[in-house]
């Protein structure tokens, strides 16, 4: 049976998040394993963190410029394919950082390069995008359910096993696909970056702010994504409990986007922003608690809100407020200057201040929510709904 385009990227997206759905709750637990310390283990994050914005559109640029990103994709995959199994053979704080920061360089410009193929191909016709995508998602969850399943029995290494499982599937996706030489150079947007416009874009008060709001909402993630299974295994929850809170997040999350249209209709990106830091606020005092285990899944609904919200916030900001000769720049400066910045910063103090402090560590990411809803508000009140002049 030959499979249809849409199929193919369905295959990729779902390698691609098998991985991420099984390195983001569960490397910590790998790194814990291997005797690091919560410093140690905030430190080589946010130290990934700092590399992925430095290198991430210059690896993407250099592949635009190529004119063959799918031939860079399997390139790509490739190299992460041997990082992940050379993981195995690090025992170690330091020979774990040399293969992370390689991983850094080659991993994370593979979904928005994936990203930059499908919506060509959708807006061609070949394919639904948000169907393709979706696959994604479930196999987010899936990775959550069944390595926090088997954690327990198997340990930690079971991590690096999936993700390596997960590299394999993802290189034969890209072999399944085929450049086209005509009109791949017509790619817009795949980490293209140009310096004048960008520096235009920093200088404007209204970006900077819009920037900042989001970047923080999602910033105030850092203390859950890096320490947040092993605080919830510190409380005495089962592996499997872990991952099922970790996959109802997500799953609340995809409900939310899978019904946006009506909402960036009604509500400004200003308000959409504000929201989802109000929830952050909420969502990390609460959690600093230690609250009981039948409120979490309730905590966890508000990811729709200081994930989801805030996403769609910035993304509409950005299509309303951005001239669409700028849209690709603007993309990559928020990307790489605002989300990144403030996520490896808070990553880093998640890092210091988990080890002294567990659970606590979570209000610092409540002060980060209360400055993102002063952001939001100034923001609603300085941009006028009309074009920054790029």
């Amino acid at each position: 049976m030959t499979m249809s385009l849409e199929q193919r990227y369905a295959f990729a997206y779902g390698a691609i998040f098998l991985a991420m759905g099984t390195f983001l709750p569960y490397f910590p637990v790998w790194l814990k394993s291997h005797g690091l310390s919560a410093y140690e283990i905030g430190l080589l994050l946010g130290i990934s963190g700092v590399v992925r914005i430095a290198t991430m559109p210059v690896i993407a640029y250099l592949a635009d410029r190529a004119g063959r990103p799918v031939f860079t994709l399997r390139l790509l995959t490739l190299v992460a394919l041997v990082c992940n199994c050379a993981y195995l053979a690090t025992g170690s704080f330091w020979p774990i950082l040399a293969v992370l920061m390689v991983m850094t360089v080659v991993g994370p410009p593979i979904m928005p390069m994936t990203d930059a193929l499908a919506m060509r191909d959708s807006e061609a016709g070949k394919l639904s995008y948000g169907r393709a995508r979706a696959w994604g998602s479930v196999a987010f969850i899936i990775a959550n359910l069944v390595v926090g399943g088997l954690l327990g029995s198997l340990g930690a290494n079971v991590v690096i096993w999936t993700v390596i499982a997960a590299g394999v599937f993802n290189f034969i996706a890209y072999l399944l696909l085929t450049d086209a030489p005509d009109t791949e150079r017509q790619v817009g947007g795949v980490g293209r970056v140009d310096v004048a416009s960008a520096v235009r874009l920093v200088r404007s008060p209204v970006f900077l702010l819009f920037a900042f709001a989001s970047a923080g909402v999602q910033a105030t993630h850092a203390v859950y994504y890096a320490f947040g299974t092993l605080h919830w295994q510190a409380l005495g929850l089962s592996d499997s409990v872990i991952g099922a809170l970790w996959a109802w997040a997500v799953v609340v999350e995809v409900a939310l986007l899978w019904q946006a249209a009506p909402i960036v209709r009604r509500v400004s990106p200003a308000l959409l922003i504000l929201l989802g830091a109000g929830a952050a606020v909420v969502r990390w005092t609460v959690m600093a608690a230690d609250p009981p285990f039948w409120s979490l899944p309730l905590l966890q609904c508000l990811h729709a809100m200081t994930f989801g919200l805030a996403h769609l916030g910035i993304m509409q900001f950005l299509v309303r407020a951005v001239p669409p000769g700028l849209a690709s720049t603007a993309q990559s400066v928020y990307s790489a200057l605002a989300g990144g910045v403030v996520m490896a910063g808070a990553t880093f103090l998640a890092g210091r201040l988990y080890g002294d402090h567990g659970g606590v560590t979570y209000l610092a990411m409540t002060a980060l929510a209360v400055l993102a809803c002063g952001a939001a508000l100034l923001g609603h009140r300085t941009w006028n709904g009309e074009r920054i002049d790029g």
